[in-house]
């Protein structure tokens, strides 16, 4: 089983702590014992070095005295006296011992110090010459507390590190437990999103790194729902104009077939013939019309469009001239005001646009109708007074094969690819074009350039 990433701090900030904590304790204990120690050895030294000086002043009074007394006599006189106070002392005289209260042989060196056991208790023995080096003088002091007091310190250590263990242990289970609740809920979040549900968040509780890194999460989560939607909405799009653009397709190859079947197997007059041929003439020629409607969407997408300075009053007055023959036709009448207008842009493929909008303003009107295009700062809006759109159709104009009313656009050859052509070259040239329209009174265009000379 792997561990979590809480688990694994906790273990090893556990063992980082109790690791520092019992060395500290040890460390300590330790030091304190040997500053104990150090501290007997000097009361010890003290006490062997008054012991000696004593015992040099006595065996001094005793020889100026001429003093039948016997050195050993002064020794053992020493000697029974220190050690009622437990102190053990032994005189030598070179490597023969004169005196001795040990009940043990210690080995020691001249003018040194030692610690030993001696009845199976720990003693400081120190070893010093006296009366001129005449005598080695062997001094033991029983030290066992310094044992006992270290035994007590490392008991009190362990149990102080233990319980400190313990406590430590618990305190930092919930803490780390509690802090990782954060990146827990966010893990549980990424699960759910990995099971497919992307409407959920990661909870954004506080002003820790951890609500940074879910905040972050949630708007790497949002922008992910973003292009999710995106995509979709291209998909459906893509999908919708492939249907489209089978069914727009499929009524002209329909005809062709017909019409070209009629011609091949129907016994029929020359004139009827040359009508299905014309039938099939005007279907091909809305085909070319679509595909090249199509081709011009496809390039205006994927290609940079080279700009220059174009004056948009004469782009206006060329679209509504080439227009008059067949506004005068539809007896639509077409008033043109426009003032001096230049923006950067693609004089062909404006001509395209405004061509476009006048010719649909045209078709959207009736006998008598009348299609107004104004020019002026920034703007160019065309008005007409014809069938105008509801609300639901202004939503889908610029819709690549939508058509407001298809038996009407497919009478007069129209695909539904204009205003999608339209809305191309408007993005293209970094501009904006809206549409106002009421049932029954008419539709207005404004298309707002920002790209001015």
């Amino acid at each position: 089983m792997k561990m979590r990433f809480w688990q694994k701090t906790y273990i090893f900030t556990l063992i980082l702590f109790l690791l520092c904590l019992n060395c500290g304790i040890l460390s300590l204990t330790v030091y304190t014992y040997k500053r104990n120690v150090q501290s007997s050895e000097n009361t010890a030294s003290a006490e062997q070095y008054y012991i000696a000086m004593s015992f040099e002043r006595d065996y001094m009074d005793m020889t100026s005295s001429n003093s039948n007394s016997s050195p050993s006599l002064l020794m053992n006189s020493f000697g029974n006296h220190y050690g009622k106070k437990g102190i053990l002392l032994a005189f030598k005289e070179r490597s023969n011992v004169i005196y001795s209260n040990f009940n043990e042989d210690i080995q020691i060196g001249k003018n040194s110090i030692l610690h030993t056991d001696i009845e199976n208790k720990h003693h400081i023995v120190i070893s010093s010459e006296i009366c001129n080096g005449k005598y080695d003088m062997i001094f033991a002091k029983n030290v066992q507390s310094l044992d006992t007091e270290f035994r007590s310190l490392m008991m009190t250590y362990i149990i102080t590190a233990v319980s400190v263990s313990i406590f430590l242990a618990i305190c930092l289970y919930f803490i780390l437990k509690k802090l990782s609740e954060p990146l827990e809920k966010l893990r549980k979040t990424t699960e759910i999103i990995q099971s497919g549900d992307f409407s959920v968040t990661a909870e954004e509780k506080g002003n820790d790194e951890f609500t940074l890194l879910a905040k972050s999460f949630n708007s790497m989560l949002s922008k992910i729902n973003e292009q999710m939607s995106s995509l979709e909405t291209e998909a459906a799009k893509k999908q919708q104009l492939v249907d489209n653009m089978a069914h727009e397709l499929r009524t002209p190859l329909t005809s062709i077939h017909g019409y070209a079947e009629y011609i091949e197997k129907a016994n029929t007059t020359e004139e009827r013939r040359l009508i299905a041929a014309k039938y099939i003439m005007t279907e091909s020629e809305r085909l070319q019309k679509i595909s090249e409607l199509l081709l011009d969407g496809a390039f205006i997408r994927e290609n940079k469009i080279e700009m220059a300075d174009v004056d948009i009053s004469r782009v206006l007055s060329y679209a509504v001239q080439s227009l008059s023959l067949k506004s005068e036709k539809a007896h639509v009448e077409l008033r043109c005001n426009t003032e001096y207008m230049a923006v950067k842009g693609n004089e062909t493929l404006l001509t395209m646009l405004f061509y476009n909008l006048i010719e649909n303003a045209i078709k959207a009107c009736s006998d008598g109708g009348r299609v107004s295009i104004e020019c002026n700062i920034d703007r160019v809006i065309i008005t007409d007074n014809g069938r105008g759109m509801t609300s639901e159709q202004l939503l889908h104009i610029t819709e690549p094969f939508y058509r407001t009313d298809k038996s009407r656009s497919r009478a007069e050859g129209g695909a539904g690819l204009g205003l999608a052509l339209c809305k191309q070259i408007v993005l293209s040239h970094n501009a904006e074009m809206n549409f106002k329209s009421e049932l029954g009174r008419g539709t207005e265009i404004t298309v707002i350039f920002t790209t001015l000379q």
